[in-house]
């Protein structure tokens, strides 16, 4: 399997998706990304267990389709440092690696087969579904994080509180002692919905 694409595109897709994984993983597995080529598009996925974050990247070529895990810090090492130029990823599954040409030379190093990767749980089909602005839920998530709490007998304390109704979405947080309450009346919803985002995914979605 054959593909090409842009290295910033990558690196900086790389580097966002990074975010999620833990530094010491229970699961050798989710020390890596897991690489999804199909239809002319590559899929990236991280994840910590608890968390997963995905991307998706449209490619300038691609040859064959397939799925596999790199190794997370050996694959952003290798491409955050070229200046924005075309690359070759060639996916060997007989030999298990992946060389990275570029214009003055080629990496390669070993990868692991898709099966070993937890699976993402499909959002079931009555989920409801809303597109928020990126820059008003960053702004919405900055102006509430400061206030959550870091309390394990109290781990409710410790997310942002989304209530979205058909008026509006409301972001609150409270550690017991200080408490915000943002408010935005651009966001709405017909369908009701509440819930807590935890702090770690709150960050995540802040700095996409």
């Amino acid at each position: 399997m054959r593909f090409n694409l842009s290295s910033t595109a990558l690196s900086s897709r790389l580097l966002t998706l990074s975010r999620v994984i833990n530094s010491k993983n229970s699961l050798p597995i989710l020390d890596c990304f897991l690489f999804e080529v199909h239809n002319g598009q590559l899929t990236i996925t991280s994840s910590d267990s608890e968390n997963v974050m995905c991307g998706t990247l449209n490619l300038d070529s691609c040859e064959g389709e397939g799925d596999f895990a790199v190794n997370n810090q050996t694959i952003l090492d290798a491409v955050k440092e070229l200046p924005d130029q075309p690359l070759a990823l060639d996916v060997n599954f007989n030999e298990m690696k992946i060389y990275i040409t570029y214009q003055n030379g080629s990496y390669n190093f070993p990868i692991l087969g898709a099966d070993e990767y937890p699976r993402v749980q499909p959002i079931s089909d009555n989920a409801s579904s809303i597109t928020i602005d990126a820059a008003k839920l960053s702004d919405s998530i900055n102006r509430s994080i400061f206030a959550t709490a870091q309390d394990e007998l109290r781990p409710v304390m410790n997310g942002i509180y989304f209530d979205l109704t058909s008026d509006s979405l409301a972001i609150v947080a409270s550690d017991g002692h200080k408490l915000v309450r943002n408010k935005n009346y651009s966001i709405k919803s017909e369908t009701p919905s509440a819930f807590i985002l935890p702090k770690k995914p709150a960050t995540l979605l802040k700095t996409v």
